[in-house]
């Protein structure tokens, strides 16, 4: 008798943590936002997304300040805009209120992107042309006029939401700082959710970036 107890005593234990555990993986999963790609266009005054991979049309509830962003783009994209968000679906009312954006675009990557499932971070600048692929895996360097190149890496976070990736493979000097702030491609206008600056065997490009498909 005096052993049955604590056998009692710690599976009733046990099973209560496995509960308590159940409930927060559950919890944690619904307070998780929905990140959504596709078509975005403007009727009567309100703003309409095309996913990519669902047929449903859902309208955008959006803050002032991304409905100026909208409002400027769309008068170069008569076809709609790409557009990448994340934030919260009604699917009773057929309502998407956007927490996040990541990526508001006229031309480029966009719902044939072959790539971005792959992919936890692209940044990008241009004058002269530049990009960085980030994959679990490892980095992809591309520039004009040179092969891509594939490079490990180390990242490492700073404060308030910055953080920065470097290597020092191959010959390379390389170091990727990234910022969350609005950065606007100087050449297809795009408008991404962070800032990008490469400092590459001693020269510095600006540039922009966005989170690809494995990182929210």
């Amino acid at each position: 008798m005096s052993l049955f107890l604590p056998i009692l005593r710690l599976t009733l234990i046990t099973v209560t943590l496995s509960a308590c555990q159940l409930f927060s993986t559950s919890h944690s999963s619904l307070q998780q936002p929905l990140r959504l790609q596709g078509t975005l266009t403007q009727l009567d005054q309100q703003w309409s997304l095309q996913p990519c991979d669902a047929p449903e049309r859902y309208t955008l509830i959006v803050s002032a300040a991304l409905n100026e962003e909208l409002n400027t783009l769309i008068s170069e994209a008569p076809n709609g805009l790409f557009a990448d968000l994340s934030g919260e679906l009604d699917p009773n009312l057929g309502h998407f209120t956007v927490a996040e954006r990541y990526r508001l675009q006229i031309e480029g990557h966009d719902c044939s992107d072959t790539d971005f499932a792959r992919l936890l971070l692209r940044a990008s600048g241009n004058e002269p042309f530049w990009s960085i692929l980030q994959t679990p895996k490892g980095l992809i360097l591309n520039q004009a006029g040179e092969p891509a190149l594939a490079l490990p890496y180390i990242e490492e976070q700073l404060p308030d939401g910055r953080f920065q990736i470097s290597t020092q493979a191959d010959q390379q000097n390389l170091q990727l700082w990234v910022t969350p702030q609005q950065c606007i491609d100087s050449m297809s206008s795009t408008v991404y959710h962070l800032s990008a600056r490469l400092q590459l065997n001693q020269q510095t490009f600006q540039g922009c970036a966005a989170f690809g498909a494995l990182r929210n």
